[in-house]
């Protein structure tokens, strides 16, 4: 059974409704697994301007370029969460730097 784990330095400087239920589904989908899924990006780090969902805790970034299938991982992301509410992709796919995205669907409202 895995659990959710986060890398040195990734802040919560803030969680939305929505992120409380971005971290549940992960817990949901980390219980499920013979892995760990680690948090890669909260609050914290670079991402595309002030109003990025990361800066107002309804995003995160989990790492999944060491995963032996992170197509399966999203998938099961995506299946805990829903899709209509929350959006999650492979980012960087193929590079160093490959990770999954989930956020508030953008103009969709939590709870």
């Amino acid at each position: 059974m895995g659990t959710v784990q986060c890398k040195e330095g990734v802040q919560f400087a803030v969680i939305a409704p929505a992120g409380f239920k971005i971290l549940w589904g992960l817990s949901e989908v980390a219980s499920g697994r013979d892995a760990d899924v680690t948090i890669t990006s909260g609050t914290d780090g670079l991402h595309s301007g002030i109003d990025d969902p990361h800066h107002r805790g309804e995003a995160y970034d989990i790492r999944c370029n060491t995963d032996p299938d992170p197509a399966t991982l999203l998938q099961d992301i995506q299946h805990v969460l829903g899709t209509s509410q929350f959006y999650s992709f492979i980012e960087d796919d193929g590079t160093p730097n490959e990770h999954i995205h989930i956020q508030l669907r953008r103009g969709a409202s939590y709870p």
